[in-house]
């Protein structure tokens, strides 16, 4: 990751952790059996994605660690019967599934299987439409320029690696989880994830996505891509799954609380899917009808 770091800086990408190197020149102390890096500190607040113009100025910080995360070729972890992106979203639809029949063979046991309970049947529709339909979309033409580009994209795009300074630059931060993969992996996740807290607004899509152009290009093709894949429920199933896994960071309180805010917005949900025409009206995108 040290490594990785210093080759986004040298590509341009300085909005993100820098190690620091001991005397010697290495970024890496070994300490008995363990081994420690130390970064420099960054003043800044995470970003919030209830504010608008936090999303966009993440957007395009985005957008830069995405120009500068080419040119990374290995062959070999690009190389897949399908998307990587395909694989986790099929585990977690199998793993619901089973979460799913659990609850209802014995009967919710408190307010968030309930709520689970009472929107199962969509977000399993959702899923199973996404995943069925996956070899009618374009994945594999992404994938393979994905390959030939030698893409990297972040993997975790949740609003506390995104770092604002007072000066309103923002760093992405937490390196650990880039791989070779289709950077519009992290562009699918991260209008997922703001677009909840957005009350899934259709003018929050159009402007976090004119923020990322102005950085890096995105074809009417990628747009619709992403949009069509916004259908897939990944807010719900990760946060569901995580609990039931005792995943590190999933707590019932606070999944419960996610659940009732994608509860809060399903209408809301429902009409940005179903929002093509209205999206793709902005005049710098083309047009695509979009299916519902």
């Amino acid at each position: 990751v040290t490594q990785l770091a210093q080759a986004l800086q040298e590509k341009g990408f300085h909005y993100t952790v820098q190690y620091v190197s001991q005397i010697n020149g290495e970024q890496i102390l070994q300490l008995g059996s363990r081994y420690y890096t130390v970064m420099k500190a960054i003043d800044g607040r995470e970003s919030d994605h209830t504010s608008l113009s936090d999303i966009k100025k993440s957007a395009q910080a985005l957008a830069k660690f995405h120009l500068a995360a080419q040119g990374f070729f290995n062959p070999s972890e690009m190389v897949r019967n399908k998307p990587p992106l395909l694989e986790k979203w099929e585990e977690r639809y199998a793993q619901f599934e089973k979460i799913s029949q659990q609850i209802s063979r014995r009967g919710p046991q408190n307010r968030m299987e309930q709520l689970i309970a009472g929107m199962s049947k969509e977000i399993k529709r959702d899923s199973f439409d996404v995943i069925s339909r996956a070899a009618s979309l374009p994945l594999d033409r992404v994938m393979e320029h994905a390959h030939f580009n030698g893409t990297m994209a972040h993997r975790d795009v949740a609003s506390h690696n995104f770092l604002l300074n007072d000066q309103g630059d923002c760093y992405l931060i937490d390196l650990d989880t880039v791989a070779h993969d289709m950077q519009l992996v992290d562009l699918v996740q991260f209008m997922g994830r703001m677009l909840l807290l957005q009350g899934y607004s259709v003018q929050a899509f159009v402007e976090a996505i004119n923020a990322y152009t102005k950085v890096k290009h995105l074809s009417d093709g990628e747009i619709w891509l992403i949009h069509q894949l916004l259908r897939y429920p990944d807010n719900f199933l990760r946060e569901v799954t995580g609990v039931y896994a005792k995943r590190p960071g999933y707590k019932a309180k606070g999944v419960y609380q996610l659940l009732q805010l994608e509860n809060r917005y399903r209408r809301e949900r429902r009409s940005l899917l179903q929002a093509g025409d209205l999206i793709f009206r902005d005049p710098s995108w083309g047009y695509y009808q979009i299916s519902n």
